[in-house]
Parts: structure tokens; sequence; C-alpha cells
């Protein structure tokens, strides 16, 4: 009964999110900030303090949070002082724009669509930009893609980045908030720089989002560079999902992500190797048993009787990828560690579908090319 009611609280809260044009985005999530600095710069702000309010700052002035133990101490330029809870800078328009810069530990501005509250949690300021979520993704599409894509690609990130803001609305619901910035969830470094193609792949899919035959949102997972072939999911999280499934990618194979190397010592790969339990009992290994090549994409580098996962030497060796192969090298070097790819490798390929893209392929074609058997969706249509 307990696990029933709790369900459908949580549904409730969802639904309400789902409604809710608005998406609370805890920024700087991964830094211990102890001061900084807030300044509207577009438009008038309401400044509330423990739900008083204490001052309305207009353009350029600045306002300066510091923590005094649990509590808040709230400057303003024209001269309002004060210690609290928690604080609140609410735009008085609907367009209003405002920049945080950090002081302690010292950063670079970052510039914000919407408002933000402030509070003390876990022993630093905490701060949560309250944005529409059309803004929130334009920022998401551009900082985890960059500037200068095609547009029918730009459309498919755009696609990709709604159907997780709408898969994990309560991520960090026990925290006060829908999703950080981090990589944990999706990078976002507040407004646009200039780029409005981004803002128009955004405006251009509102509401569309990608599905499963049965109209559950997907994992929309993505990496930069699949070296030419993609990965199963299981592969790379042990989880199957049926819709991630391996495919042959042409359109990646010469971007600048396509290939890599590397050489490493072959006395240290070979304590590396010994350390995670390979034993062969006949001493030193010689450098021929250390080749390896993938003809495909491989699950396991095996040698000796032992089979270690692929994913485990990238994440290790900081590989950037786990598509690669072992060459014996020339004089110097022992080992050559010659890679193709960039990222996880699961779902979509980014520079495979800027590639598409350019070759004139539209949005639905590059997403149905890298997710096996998904619908494209109205977000309405699918709770």
């Amino acid at each position: 009964m307990q696990k029933t009611l709790t369900f459908i609280f949580l549904l409730l809260l969802f639904s309400i999110s789902l409604r809710s044009e608005t998406v609370r985005v805890s920024v700087f999530n991964g830094y211990s900030l102890s001061s900084v600095v807030i300044s509207p710069d577009k438009g008038k702000y309401l400044l509330v303090a423990d739900g008083q309010e204490v001052d309305v700052i207009g353009e350029n002035e600045l306002v300066y949070f510091s923590m005094r133990g649990e509590r808040l101490q709230v400057r303003s330029q024209s001269g309002s002082t004060g210690t609290f809870s928690v604080a609140s800078l609410t735009a008085i328009e609907d367009d209003g724009e405002f920049s945080v810069r950090p002081v302690e530990p010292s950063m670079e501005r970052v510039y914000y669509h919407g408002s933000l509250d402030i509070s003390i949690e876990f022993g630093r300021i905490n701060i949560i930009n309250a944005v529409s979520k059309d803004l929130y993704l334009a920022g998401v599409v551009e900082a985890e893609s960059g500037i200068g894509a095609p547009y029918m690609f730009y459309k498919a990130q755009a696609i990709i980045c709604r159907t997780y803001l709408y898969g994990n609305l309560h991520r960090h619901a026990d925290e006060g908030f829908h999703l950080c910035d981090e990589v944990h969830c999706q990078v976002y470094k507040g407004r646009l720089t200039g780029n409005e193609l981004v803002y128009e792949s955004v405006n251009s899919t509102s509401g569309m989002v990608i599905t499963r035959p049965d109209s559950m949102l997907i994992t929309a997972a993505f990496h930069s560079n699949c070296g030419g072939q993609t990965v199963n999911s299981e592969e790379v999280w042990l989880v199957h999902r049926s819709y991630l499934r391996s495919v042959i990618d042409p359109y990646c194979r010469e971007s600048r992500s396509a290939v890599w190397e590397t050489s490493i010592d072959a006395g240290q790969w070979e304590s590396y190797l010994i350390s995670m339990g390979l034993d062969n009992g006949n001493g030193r290994f010689g450098l021929p048993e250390f080749v390896f090549r993938q003809q495909g994409r491989n699950i396991f580098y095996s040698i000796g009787g032992l089979d270690l996962p692929l994913t485990k030497i990238r994440s290790d060796w900081n590989f950037r990828s786990a598509y690669f192969d072992i060459e014996i090298s020339g004089p110097g070097h022992d080992l050559l560690i010659r890679g193709r790819g960039s990222g996880h490798g699961v779902g979509l390929c980014q520079e495979g579908a800027m590639e598409m893209a350019a070759r004139g392929y539209n949005f639905i074609d590059i997403l149905q090319f890298y997710y096996t058997d998904v619908r494209i969706m109205d977000i309405d249509k699918v709770f």
C-alpha cells in the first residue's frame, strides 16, 4: 500500500512538472562556492530574502552573496544588507537575464535566462536557475554540441536532449531541483552565445521526444565519435536496451575524432595486467603476446586466460574510447595503442550525425539510423 501511494505521488509530481514550462537547474553544481556576485543584464529583478522583499535590482547593479556559517550574507549595491536563510532574485519581466560570477573560488562569469534561488546546502552556496524549458534546452544543445553544426543535426540533438529532460525531471527531486548542469545530467552553461540556429532547432521540434514502440521514453544516449561502429548498451553499462543496438557507421570515419593513438611502456602494461589477475605461470610475457586487434567492436581483451573488459581498460588508462588495437611500437616505445572514436560508443554518434545532416538526411532519418525501432512523438501523447 505504501509503495502504491509513493508511486502515485511521484506520478502526480511528474505530471505537474510535465505541464510546467519551467525547469529548475542547479548551476555550478560541482563547485563549493562560498561567495558570488550576481548582476541583472536585462530587466530588473526583485530581491526577496526569507520571504520578505528586500530590494529591486536594476540592470548592471551588483548583489553580493557570501556564506556566514549556515546563513547567507546579502549585500546589494544600494546598501541593503542582511543575513538570511534563503534568498531569490526573480525577474520582474518575463525576458530577464542575469550573470553569476563566482568570487570564491574565482571563476569566469556565466550568463543565464530566468530567475534564481540561493541557499546554503552541504556547506556551500547552492544556486538554482529557474528557466523556461526551451531556453534550457537551447543552452544544453549548444553546450553538448558546440557551434557551426548543420541545422538538421541540431534538430536531432534537441530531440535527444528533450527526451532526457522529460525522462529525468525528478532525478534530483529530493534536493529541490530537477537537473544539475554537469555531465551527470546534461551539460548546461547558461544562455546561448549567439547561435540562433540552435534555438530555432529547439523551437521547430517543440514537444518532440524519442520513444519505444510502446510509447515509453528511451534512454537517448549519445557520444562524440563511434570510430565506425556503435556499441550495444549492455557491453558498456550491463543493461540491455532494445533500441541501443550496435550499428555500422560509415559517416564518422573521416571526422576529427575518428582516430587517435598513444604509446605505453610494455613493463607498465604487464604490471597492470598482473594487477588485474593475469598469471600464466611462466614469468614475464613477450611483446607479441600483448598484440590485440579488433576487426569489429570487441567486449574483452583476452590474454593468458584473462578476459578484461575493454571499457575498464579505457577507464583505467584514460583512453578516448574502448575501440583500439595494441601493436608493437618502434624504438623507445614498447607498445602503440591505435584507437578509433571518442566516447562510450552507445547511441547516436554526434560526428556521424553531423555528416549525415551535411549529406542531406533529415533529423528523423538521423535518429532512426542510430536508435533501433524508435518513434518520434509529442510529449503530450507519451503520458
